[in-house]
């Protein structure tokens, strides 16, 4: 987390020196504003047994950067710093055994996870020249998030004194999660979309954008004696206002 900050400061330190050097408008050199992005997230399984239960709405917003690279605008080095609040609901085929010599049961478990990231995205964006007073672009890049937070409704077993044979489930609702999500959490960000200008550097932009989660963001859950891996992916609805 400390290079990711370190990179971000760099980057800041370094953009106006690179704004200068390449003589660029101002209306086309460093941006600073405002992001908005509903999202919709899901969960992807990696282990047998542990199902994704549907979608689930969240939100992201914060401070969202850009720096031009070379002179004409038209390529920029996109980062910023987000609060992203998502969710995941998954089943989980729990087997138990509630009496000796009594019959090995399955149980589908449910839980229903909220989830806060601080986020720094490091993205590579293109865009059109101006045509009216409508750009278009593309946006390719990688997400570094960190957990911050965690509450969960799940559903556990309750055992008898012995601890081994299982008398009942409880559902426990906005307990503590975070010891079994992972602390840091890694993407691929794909999007695109379009920016209008008002006037000057006030710019509107709205866009689609696809977060693929290559790292597990479980951790401690286990679908039976095996270590549970679940992906997460979201969609949002990309709104930002450039200042």
């Amino acid at each position: 987390m400390k290079k990711a900050f370190l990179f971000l400061f760099a980057a800041l330190v370094a953009a106006p020196y690179a704004t200068a050097q390449n003589d660029i408008p101002d209306d086309i050199g460093v941006r600073f504003g405002i992001k908005l992005a509903p999202s919709m997230a899901w969960l992807r399984s990696d282990t047998k047994g542990l199902e994704n239960d549907g979608s689930k709405i969240g939100f992201t917003f914060g401070l969202v950067m850009e720096f031009p690279i070379g002179a004409a605008g038209n390529y920029r080095f996109g980062t910023g710093l987000f609060l992203n609040n998502i969710s995941a609901k998954y089943n989980i085929d729990a087997p138990y055994q509630d009496a000796i010599n009594g019959p090995i049961l399955t149980k589908t478990l449910n839980t229903d996870v909220k989830m806060g990231y601080i986020e720094l995205p490091l993205t590579f964006k293109l865009m059109t020249n101006e045509i009216g007073y409508m750009r278009y672009f593309g946006q390719i890049g990688f997400g570094t998030a960190f957990n911050i937070r965690a509450k969960a409704d799940f559903e556990e077993a309750r055992f008898d004194t012995t601890g081994v044979y299982v008398t009942g489930f409880q559902l426990l609702e906005d307990e503590d999660y975070k010891d079994h999500i992972q602390p840091f959490r890694a993407s691929l960000i794909v999007g695109a979309g379009m920016e209008y200008n008002f006037s000057g550097r006030t710019t509107l932009q709205a866009g689609l954008t696809y977060n693929n989660g290559f790292t597990n963001i479980l951790k401690k859950v286990t679908v039976g004696d095996k270590k549970a891996k679940a992906l997460q992916n979201y969609v949002e609805l990309n709104l930002a206002i450039f200042f």
